[in-house]
């Protein structure tokens, strides 16, 4: 991940690539004409990108504090935060017009996204240093 230093550029960057990712199974749903995964997928899409957003809020709020009440208050965000999850994963289970698998799909897609590509950089890392100790 090239921009650590830069959060805003960061989550840009992920966004950029989950969505580029998303294209193939939303271009697959609209092929075959399957309308409850393709809302689904984008349900989760959505409210994945809106918790990202809120993740990054919550760390910038929380470094303005000392330490002990920033712990707490990450702490009692990420509870939130699955709460969250819980109710997009029942609202798509109760909700006949979304698929439940593809609304999971979809809520952990950028998490998904950002282990492919952290492990696609460990490998890339890993040839090019033994490219340069052949040299």
């Amino acid at each position: 991940m090239k921009n650590m230093d830069n959060p805003i550029k960061l989550q840009k960057e992920i966004l950029k690539k989950t969505y580029l990712i998303a294209l193939l199974p939303i271009v697959s749903a609209l092929i075959t004409g399957a309308m409850d995964v393709l809302l689904g997928f984008v349900f989760g899409l959505v409210i994945s990108t809106l918790l990202l957003r809120l993740k990054y809020n919550n760390i910038r709020r929380a470094l303005k504090m000392d330490e002990e009440k920033a712990e707490k208050f990450i702490r009692n965000r990420y509870f939130i935060e699955y709460a969250m999850y819980l109710i997009v994963l029942f609202t798509a289970a109760r909700n006949q017009d979304l698929n439940f698998l593809a609304a999971a799909v979809g809520l952990f897609m950028m998490k998904f996204t950002v282990i492919l590509w952290t492990i696609l950089d460990l490998f890339k890392d890993s040839i090019q240093q033994k490219l340069e100790s052949y040299k």
